[in-house]
């Protein structure tokens, strides 16, 4: 019997590639970024931009700048950043190269800086040094998420899950067909942050590591699948069907 081939293995729910462990990786990380954004950098989620946006009206409604600000630049950092991940891994597409998973070096840019910055200022960044790291983790988690939407379509989004989860909510009332992976990839990033406070709670200095670290290890088991690109037909139906958070 000829072999099925991976990508039939992981719609099926057999064999999972490694592009499914790392983008469940993924998600934890992002969990985590939005637990460090939240915790430790002015009470702002990085990769939720519609809380980010009701925080912005809700600024402006109470004349109070500072969280008005302090969000609309964690949603201008996630727009940079969709763009610039989106862009990268649409032209690896059209390309079609191995190297899809490259905007994820990006990314990694991105957080190994915000790492190093806060070791540097053992975990307790303020003033416009705290707000440069929310945009550049903001920044990271738009890279990711437009660069998965492009390289996977909808079929595994990492951080924004409001489209993933309405969807199963609908199937499961409509059909009577219930989808697993919608909530176990909501207790992935439920984890991550839940994982993230303890570390910021128990080693608040080295806090800012752990995502660099998840994203790093997403990245080596993506860039070692082997796999060739999806098509980018699969990308542009992914977004025709899914719903940002």
């Amino acid at each position: 019997m000829t072999p099925r081939p991976r990508r039939d293995q992981e719609r099926t729910g057999a064999g999972p590639g490694r592009e499914v462990w790392a983008a469940r990786l993924l998600t934890f990380s992002a969990g985590a970024v939005n637990a460090l954004g939240f915790l430790a950098l002015g009470g702002v989620f990085t990769s939720v931009v519609t809380a980010n946006s009701a925080l912005v009206g809700i600024g402006v409604g109470h004349a109070d700048a500072a969280p008005a600000v302090l969000a609309g630049l964690a949603v201008l950092g996630y727009v940079l950043g969709a763009a610039s991940g989106g862009w990268a891994a649409a032209r690896a597409q059209r390309a079609r190269r191995a190297a899809v998973a490259d905007f994820l070096l990006l990314e990694l840019l991105l957080l190994w800086a915000v790492a190093v910055w806060w070791l540097r200022l053992d975990g307790h960044p303020g003033g416009w040094v705290r707000t440069t790291l929310l945009v550049l983790l903001s920044a990271a988690m738009g890279c990711q998420n437009a660069g998965v939407l492009v390289a996977l379509g909808a079929r595994a989004p990492t951080a924004y899950l409001t489209g993933l989860l309405t969807h199963a909510v609908t199937d499961a009332v409509t059909e009577g067909r219930l989808r697993w992976r919608a909530p176990a990839t909501v207790g992935l990033l439920v984890a991550g942050a839940a994982g993230l406070a303890l570390l910021e709670r128990w080693l608040h200095g080295v806090a800012a590591v752990a995502p660099a670290v998840l994203v790093t290890g997403a990245w080596l088991l993506w860039r070692t699948d082997g796999a060739a690109p999806h098509a980018p037909a699969a990308g542009r139906a992914g977004r025709e069907r899914g719903t940002a958070g």
